[in-house]
């Protein structure tokens, strides 16, 4: 059985990229960028989880999943400028 969170994921990480503005090109970057950051945030959440049985919802508050979400944008962000760094220098 999924949580809350999880059925809400997709949602919550892609109202996270709503401002950014994209060309055609720039669509499949985003959504790699957005399963990154799915990737990051879902795996912060479980690993700060205890191991018994607890429910995300009955252990996390709503501010504390938003901070999960904002470090895992944040450790993308680095990630991709650090490629763009590398790609363009290889121009």
């Amino acid at each position: 059985m999924k949580s809350d969170v999880e059925k809400t994921i997709n949602a919550r990480v892609a109202a996270a990229f709503a401002d950014i503005p994209m060309g055609s090109s720039g669509i499949e970057i985003v959504k790699c960028a957005q399963d990154l950051v799915r990737l990051l945030w879902t795996g912060k959440i479980y690993a700060a989880l205890p191991n018994d049985k607890t429910t995300i919802p009955e252990y996390f508050l709503d501010a504390e999943l938003e901070q999960f979400l904002n470090e895992a944008i944040e450790e993308c962000y680095v990630k991709l400028c650090l490629i763009a760094q590398q790609a363009k220098s290889q121009l």
